[in-house]
């Protein structure tokens, strides 16, 4: 006997933006890692590119592009990021400024070295 499951499609809503800010970082224990990596000890300049992506509950601009991104500026108005990873720095748009500004959903920040190598921080409401 052939038991047909009701499978119903499922959607979820979420919108993305985008932006980029000029930042310094290194990290000061490469060398042990790697030395091949010693270079990163000191201090360098990237175009740290940022990507947030946002469940939202319609489709009519429960979050509006420009309002999210303009306010994720003013949150990481460029700057020294000291040691700071790029899944650190995602953590802290994260922790600092998304879930307080716009609560409990889901989010996935992606945050890149000049859009080549990317630390993804994602988080699931309740969980």
């Amino acid at each position: 006997m052939i038991i047909k499951q009701d499978v119903r499609p499922r959607t979820e809503t979420f919108i993305k933006i985008r932006t980029e800010f000029e930042g310094y970082h290194r990290y000061p224990i490469a060398s042990q890692i790697d030395p091949r990596i010693a270079f990163l000890e000191n201090e360098h300049r990237h175009m740290f590119k940022v990507e947030v992506k946002i469940s939202v509950s319609h489709l009519d601009r429960e979050l509006e592009f420009f309002l999210v991104k303009w306010a994720l500026q003013d949150f990481i108005k460029g700057g020294n990021m000291n040691h700071k990873s790029c899944e650190m720095i995602a953590t802290d748009i994260l922790e600092q400024h998304l879930i307080p500004k716009y609560g409990q959903r889901f989010y996935e920040i992606v945050v890149s070295e000049d859009g080549e190598s990317d630390g993804i921080v994602t988080y699931y409401p309740g969980e």
